[in-house]
């Protein structure tokens, strides 16, 4: 059996017969990975593309004998820094070509794939079927060991969870040692978001449910003064529901899904991503623009924008393509948006950066209450994408989901980058005192995919099975191969203290302590607010 690498270069490649399966050793150009949005490049030595189980285990035991380390994580991978990078020169695994699936069971509605499956491919298999997966996230492209590495979440108080991870019976993980290892049980808590540190997850098992359709219902709120108010009363008496509040605008937009019977007429679906190339390229150039002028008149008027784009029905029929203001459609095709091409979607070609953190649900009135006092001293501060986006999450019983052992609201914030995409945004100090008052106030949990570097601090504190999941690894991966620099500043083995360096705070590597941290003339301050928070200004 010949074990598929993708390499760069050849021309200066020796070649190594290493077992049943050939290799190359570099010296010239080496094959990168990017993530979606293209700021960050990751600088394997070699890129594997297994299509078995039995490459993959010939693959860990050659590092484990080479004394490499390995990461598993796709070229295009769903994360704004390295958490899917294996280190520089190490090895990375794609598993592309390992995205079938295995068995459904339709009597026990449990179906098995193999990690590298894409969800929307597997809900399209399962709608065929009269099957659903309970839980939906809001973008369909990602693959599904990608999302229990990640944690992807949905937004629901009514079901078990709103992670998917949450609905998996069983797991195959090739180990630290090359072994294959199927994990039920009290382990899957260990294992259901595992950062891609206890080995490669090459198959899972899902549990299901019947398919429904759900009616979609969206409204423009025009005064956000009593938001506090209402948000849990939202999220606790909807089947699911999402909230894009624009505080700039003093407006917020409520989605909420209610499920319904599979034979209820109605064929729509989630069309946040149907934009024409010309406003997808107008769209682009006033993102471009946001910082080019004055004040923060252009970023209010992309949040009037959105706002517009979230006050009304975004749901189209599939047939005829028009607009749907009762819009009824699968549970799948209503909760995620598809993009035209699974490789452009229209947000990822935007100069923008997600901050996503899941605090205690209760907490969430209180935050608000903060964040008000926040801008205050801003008060023309926008968020231009999707305002301040909140969902919902009981508690999991997994190590390490945002909503490990508490019921959690999840708040998320885009903020706009220069052209570049390494440039501090504008009224980036409001945003960064709203973070650390979340960590440090809120004891708020980060998304493990969407954030900085700075913003995973004190992670072992922030979740009480820690120690618990670092016992399982070792059991897992005894020889520690599977880990990159994400999981050494995460697990506190490279403190952050290392990435206080001039102008740091520009890069999103920290939280400045002296202005050397802060982009040229800018301090670094007390929050105007929150005097637990250290911003540039």
């Amino acid at each position: 059996m010949k074990l598929k690498t993708t390499l760069c270069s050849l021309a200066a490649g020796t070649l190594i017969m290493a077992g049943s399966f050939s290799l190359y050793s570099l010296d010239g150009v080496q094959e990168t990975l990017k993530n979606y949005q293209n700021t960050y490049e990751c600088h394997p030595a070699i890129i594997y593309d297994p299509e078995s189980v039995e490459e993959v285990q010939q693959i860990v035991q050659k590092a484990l004998n080479d004394g490499s380390t390995i990461m598993t994580g796709n070229r295009r991978y769903a994360s704004q820094i390295d958490a899917a990078c294996t280190d520089n020169g190490e090895v990375q695994i794609t598993l592309k070509n390992m995205n079938q699936l295995l068995h459904l069971d339709k009597e026990a509605k449990t179906v098995t794939v193999q990690a590298g499956m894409r969800f929307n491919d597997l809900n399209d298999i399962l709608r065929e079927e009269g099957l659903a997966v309970n839980m939906v996230t809001e973008l369909e492209i990602f693959t599904i060991g990608g999302m229990l590495g990640s944690g992807t979440h949905g937004s629901t108080l009514h079901k078990k969870s709103n992670m998917i991870a949450d609905y998996v019976t069983q797991m195959k993980i090739v180990d630290g040692l090359g072994n294959l290892r199927v994990i039920t049980g009290e382990e899957l808590n260990a294992a259901r978001v595992n950062l891609g540190v206890l080995g490669v997850v090459v198959e899972v098992t899902i549990q299901l449910e019947d398919a429904f359709k759900v009616r979609a219902n969206v409204t423009g709120h025009r005064n956000d003064s009593d938001l506090e108010d209402k948000i849990l009363d939202i999220a606790r008496n909807n089947y699911s529901a999402n909230v894009a509040w624009f505080p700039g605008l003093g407006k917020y937009t409520v989605t909420t899904y209610s499920p319904v019977p599979l034979d209820t007429p109605g064929n729509a679906y989630n069309a946040q991503a149907d934009v024409s190339d010309i406003q997808e390229y107008f769209f682009g150039l006033l993102f471009d623009a946001l910082h080019e002028f004055p004040g923060t008149g252009l970023q209010c008027l992309a949040a009037r924008i959105r706002y517009g784009a979230r006050d009304s029905s975004y749901y189209r029929d599939l047939d005829s393509g028009r607009v749907v203001n009762d819009p009824v459609g699968h549970s799948d095709q209503m909760q995620y948006f598809e993009c035209k091409d699974p490789e452009k979607c229209v947000w990822d070609k935007l100069p923008i950066a997600l901050q996503e953190v899941a605090m205690p649900l209760e907490e969430l009135p209180n935050w608000i209450t903060d964040v008000r006092k926040i801008l205050d001293a801003h008060p023309r501060t926008c968020f231009p994408l999707n305002g301040i986006y909140f969902r919902f999450g009981k508690a999991s019983d997994s190590y390490l989901g945002m909503t490990a052992g508490r019921d959690s609201a999840f708040a998320g914030i885009e903020y706009t980058l220069r052209k570049e995409g390494n440039a501090v945004p504008k009224n980036y100090f409001v945003n960064l005192e709203i973070e650390q008052m979340s960590l440090r106030k809120y004891n708020a949990r980060p998304h493990w995919g969407k954030n900085s570097v700075a913003i995973f601090e004190n992670m072992p504190s922030r979740f009480p099975k820690w120690n618990d999941f670092v016992a399982f690894k070792q059991e897992m991966d005894p020889h520690n191969i599977f880990t990159n620099a994400f999981w050494r500043r995460a697990s506190g083995e490279e403190p952050l203290s290392n990435y206080l360096t001039p102008e740091c705070n520009v890069r999103g590597e920290c939280y400045c302590e002296t202005d050397d941290h802060c982009e040229s003339g800018t301090t670094c301050q007390v929050g105007g607010y929150f005097d637990g928070a250290k911003i540039c200004k």
